[in-house]
């Protein structure tokens, strides 16, 4: 029991560290073609949020992400982050919601698509994600994890014989 938050923790930290870095990974890294979206860093609720994932405070770093969406409910990069946080947490809702925020905020982002779809298929909403799956695949055709998502949907929809 104790390797599943170990598990969550080093997620997050990970992806913490990436996006501190300009890096970002698939939840977090922000559409190429995303125009004049505004700097995470400069929402000093988003840096605290960055910092508490850094010292393992998982709920304070939520309550940063609060705050720093509260402040710019444009930022992106922290609805991804929060909904990477839920995903950990297991409320798949939550992150979906999240997550449809960044494909409205970053509508031409297939990663934002892709992890739309990944809580959606977590919530058995295999119709949502299949549509998001596939979205994701119209915006970037090499991505290989929505083309396995849009081939697997369909079998997972169907009842167990």
């Amino acid at each position: 029991m104790l390797h599943k938050p170990i598990r969550v923790y080093f997620t997050v930290a990970i992806a913490a560290m990436l996006l501190s870095l300009g890096q970002g990974i698939s939840i977090l890294h922000p559409s190429p073609l995303a125009t004049a979206a505004p700097n995470p860093q400069s929402n000093p609720h988003y840096t605290a949020a960055i910092s508490r994932l850094e010292q393992e405070d998982l709920q304070g770093a939520m309550a940063e992400l609060n705050q720093a969406i509260q402040i710019d409910p444009s930022l992106s990069e922290a609805y991804a982050l929060r909904g990477v946080l839920f995903m950990g947490e297991k409320n798949f809702q939550e992150a979906a919601e999240d997550f449809a925020q960044v494909t409205r905020l970053q509508p031409k982002s297939a990663e934002a698509h892709l992890n739309l779809a990944k809580s959606q298929l977590m919530l058995k909403d295999y119709q949502a994600a299949l549509q998001s799956a596939t979205k994701a695949t119209q915006l970037d055709p090499q991505n290989q994890s929505a083309a396995l998502l849009v081939k697997m949907i369909p079998h997972l929809a169907k009842p167990a014989q």
